[in-house]
Formats: structure tokens, C-alpha cells, sequence
């Protein structure tokens, strides 16, 4: 599905990513710190590669995910984002399985969002989010989570995110799905009225979000 392109006030546009753009969308969220060995991120990122081949006509780049590059006035790829589902989702210890599909259509998870040091604090991560945020808001989904490290709370707090050392999911059958990654933090931010934040044991929880 070919996105519409766009200049941003800093002359920025943000563009869907093609299969040609393996190389370039493995450079750039290699950027960011995944907490893996140097090793382990080309393994790490072949999912990312491999997903770039499947492209259809539906809301999002590349059936359930969705990844976007931005590029400088020259062309130059300067960031890019990187979402679908997430691992936990398809976890039968985690997500029961007569709500997986569910999660899947109505929850999506930023895996990566990266800009290249010398184009930061320009405003590019947030347009690449705000532009991802859109796309799922329009694709029917009620919530988008990420994974962060601890240091960008604030920064992801400014873009509207709630942060918690959980993920912290009411299901509709009333039980609460929580999800712990040592070392991360987990944010999320709602995109749908039908969807909201309350606090439930303790932590600010997502609830409705799967409701019919």
C-alpha cells in the first residue's frame, strides 16, 4: 500500500518503507539499544527484514505492521519506525487464545523508533510516531505500547505515553494480563474513546480496549 508522503516544518518526509529498504531500515533501528550483544541484533532484526516482503492493500504497510522512513530534503534516510505485533500476544502463557486475534487487530507495539544522531532533537521522532499513531487510530486499533529504556520516560511522557515497569492489560473476561521485561519499561498510549487508563491493583491498566 504506497503512503502519502509529506513535508514536515523541517523538511522532513516520512515516506512507507519498500522491500528495497532491508538494509537501510536494519541500519537505522540498529541505532536504537535493543540490550542484545552486537551479534544477536542481525537475528534479532530478520523478522523486520523478512516482513518488509509482505505488503497488501490494507491500512498498514505490510499486513500487521506498519514501518515508515524518514528522509532529508536530499533523500537521505535520517529515521525510521518500526511496529506490529509483539511476541506476547501469540504467547499461550501470556494472551488466552480465544482473544489472540483480538489483541492482535485492536493492539499494536512500536519496535523500533530511531533517528540518526546528528538530525535529533529536531522533531522527527515525534512526527514519525504521530504518523504511526494516525495510521492505527484509522485502522480501527485502540492502543499502541512500546518498550523503552527507563532514561526516555519523560520523553515518551511528553508524546502522551503513560510509563510503567508493566504492561498491564483488562481482558473482557475481567482478568488482568500484566507483562514484565527486566530492563524495560513498557508505555502505551490509548487511540480510541472506547479505550482508557484506569488504575487497577496498583498500576495504571488498559482497559477496554478490546471490547466489542
Amino acid at each position: 500500500m504506497p503512503a502519502p508522503t509529506t513535508l514536515t516544518d523541517t523538511d522532513i518526509r516520512v515516506r512507507t518503507a519498500t522491500p528495497e529498504d532491508g538494509d537501510t531500515l536494519v541500519d537505522l533501528i540498529s541505532l536504537v539499544d535493543l540490550q542484545l550483544r552486537a551479534d544477536e541484533v542481525p537475528g534479532a532484526l530478520a523478522p523486520m527484514r523478512h516482513a518488509l516482503t509482505h505488503s497488501d492493500d490494507g491500512p498498514l504497510s505490510h499486513r500487521r505492521n506498519h514501518f515508515l522512513i524518514a528522509e532529508n530534503s536530499e533523500g537521505v534516510p535520517v529515521g525510521a519506525i518500526t511496529c506490529g505485533f509483539a511476541k506476547w500476544m501469540s504467547d499461550p502463557n501470556r494472551s488466552p487464545k480465544i482473544l489472540r486475534r483480538r489483541i492482535v487487530e485492536r493492539i499494536s507495539t512500536v519496535h523500533g523508533l530511531a533517528v540518526v544522531p546528528a538530525y535529533r532533537n529536531r522533531g522527527i521522532a515525534r512526527t514519525l510516531l504521530q504518523h504511526a499513531e494516525e495510521t492505527f487510530r484509522d485502522a480501527g486499533y485502540t492502543v499502541l505500547t512500546l518498550r523503552h529504556d527507563r532514561s526516555l520516560t519523560k520523553f515518551y511522557g511528553r508524546l502522551g505515553y503513560i510509563s510503567h515497569n508493566r504492561l498491564s492489560l483488562k481482558l473482557p473476561t475481567g482478568e488482568l494480563l500484566s507483562i514484565a521485561d527486566r530492563g524495560w519499561k513498557h508505555a502505551f498510549k490509548v487511540l480510541s474513546p472506547t479505550a482508557s487508563i484506569t488504575t487497577v491493583q496498583g498500576m495504571p491498566t488498559i482497559t477496554g480496549a478490546l471490547s466489542d
